[in-house]
């Protein structure tokens, strides 16, 4: 069953009942099935083919994202929040001739990045469409594709995460079944629907009937108008946790009525977890952790347990197997070291047209997940930071390698390390290290990270060195990277 089907269910049995919210909008779930019919009409000649979809984050997006699940193709959603260069990346990457838009994002980009698509259908608000060019043309996919979701990329070729009808509806069954998630309750999205989180928390509150208020945290006003406007449950990551805390008075009177306070994206520390006791005794607190790879979510720390193993990302979801194997793929003992590995009816396809990264994170039908953990005697799961080198920032996991090499072929530099520094609101930020030839200016990097990489990834800081941060043995790694940092910030 599709996920859209839900809506068609819901439409049939309790179609008057509020679906999407949005600022002053709303819709039913009889309007937004009958609008989700017109935008899938000129869709449903082509034959399971993938299409990119480019629409703010809002009811729109959910139109559209529906829409070409119900025509039976395949939707490559494209997160607007990159800048156009990332975009242009996956689209190379993902190999799309077809594109849906709304026409607010078709003005914004304009009509020559429109050029390389075959098929162009603009969608206005009033779910009118424009269709200025349709080009069907016969494609050969995996035949339970059904969404391609991009892992938070920064530069490089980014990797699409293959998920079918039965990976999406497995994870929401799970999360409805640990947040108990009905059609009484109003999810909150304020966190980009695009992303494997946000995209959870759509398919599990449509599946439950229930009722999803949209927003973004660029206004903290219109934020906390939005948790007390009769949420139940709240969703974000730890960084939107602590932007709200900075509201103490706003936080306890606006969560009030809501029931459970969910987080992934990266752990809570005790400090959050305190300061939202504090002022809301009462809320639940869930946090969650999971990859793209895994439709979203693979584990959960239940609330009561919160307090004492907050450090732990605590047991898997239902319908998911959690194990900690060790370099020959075989489980380890509790208090024991290992990748975590993770099977079930959530887990990826593999990655878009790549064979060779999919069967390096499928082993025998575990997701290899890439994470160091341990596994407690209570069974929680503790994790111990990450096999490669990926940075976390806020929601997001970026390669610090990428965005090196792309400010230094961009850029007049000789190297360029990216260092981890503590944020206070993001967890994790960026500063930057760079050996400088003639004509380098800081300014001027200033500028180009600016213009060229999301805002999350604008340094805090650029240094200038004049040696490669080389370990005792000669190598450059992350740890001798940060402690050439140190050795830095100490010396001014």
């Amino acid at each position: 069953m599709r996920i859209d089907a839900y809506i068609t269910e819901y439409a049939r049995k309790t179609p008057q009942n509020i679906a999407l919210e949005e600022g002053k909008n709303s819709i039913s779930y009889g309007c937004l099935d009958r609008d989700i019919n017109i935008i899938a009409s000129p869709l449903m000649d082509f034959k399971h083919c993938r299409f990119a979809i480019l629409a703010e984050t809002g009811i729109q997006y959910i139109k559209l994202l529906m829409a070409v699940y119900r025509s039976a193709n395949i939707a490559i959603p494209l997160p607007i929040e990159f800048p156009k260069f990332s975009l242009e990346l996956i689209l190379d990457a993902a190999n799309v001739n077809n594109i849906i838009v709304t026409d607010t994002q078709y003005s914004r980009f304009g009509e020559n990045f429109f050029e390389r698509f075959g098929t162009v259908i603009v969608v206005s608000n009033d779910t009118s469409l424009n269709i200025l060019r349709k080009k069907i043309e016969s494609e050969t996919n995996n035949p339970e594709l059904r969404l391609v979701m991009y892992t938070s990329g920064t530069t490089g070729t980014p990797k699409g995460v293959m998920l079918s009808d039965r990976n999406l509806v497995a994870n929401a069954e799970s999360i409805i079944e640990v947040l108990c998630i009905t059609s009484k309750d109003k999810g909150a999205l304020v966190i980009s629907p695009h992303h494997a989180f946000g995209n959870s928390i759509i398919d599990s509150h449509i599946m439950a009937g229930g009722s999803i208020r949209i927003g973004n945290m660029n206004f903290i006003d219109s934020v906390f108008n939005l948790i007390g406007s009769g949420v139940s449950i709240f969703y974000g990551v730890p960084s939107t946790y602590r932007i709200l805390l900075r509201y103490p008075d706003r936080f306890k009177k606006s969560f009030t009525n809501v029931r459970t306070a969910a987080s992934a994206g990266g752990g809570m520390d005790r400090g959050i977890v305190k300061d939202i006791l504090d002022l809301a005794p009462d809320l639940k607190i869930l946090p969650m952790y999971g990859q793209t790879e895994a439709t979203a979510r693979l584990a959960y720390l239940p609330s009561e347990d919160v307090d004492k193993f907050v450090d732990t990302i605590g047991k898997s979801i239902p319908g998911v197997t959690l194990e900690v194997f060790d370099s020959e793929c075989r489980s380890v003992e509790p208090n024991i070291t290992g990748e975590l590995v993770a099977r079930g009816d959530n887990i990826l396809l593999g990655y878009l047209d790549d064979e060779i990264a999919t069967k390096k994170r499928i082993i025998n039908g575990w997701l290899h997940t890439g994470d160091l953990a341990q596994k407690l005697p209570n069974g929680y799961i503790r994790l111990l930071g990450r096999k490669d080198d990926l940075i976390k920032i806020g929601d997001h996991r970026v390669n610090p390698r990428e965005i090196e090499r792309h400010i230094e072929e961009n850029n007049k530099v000789s190297k360029v390390f990216v260092v981890p520094v503590p944020h206070e609101l993001m967890g994790t930020a960026i500063s930057l290290m760079v050996i400088p030839i003639e004509g380098t200016e800081t300014d001027d990097l200033f500028a180009f990270c600016r213009k060229s990489l999301p805002g999350y990834l604008c340094p805090r800081e650029i240094l200038l060195i004049d040696h490669l941060p080389l370990s005792e043995n000669g190598k450059i790694s992350n740890r001798s990277i940060i402690e050439e940092y140190k050795h830095v910030k100490a010396s001014v």
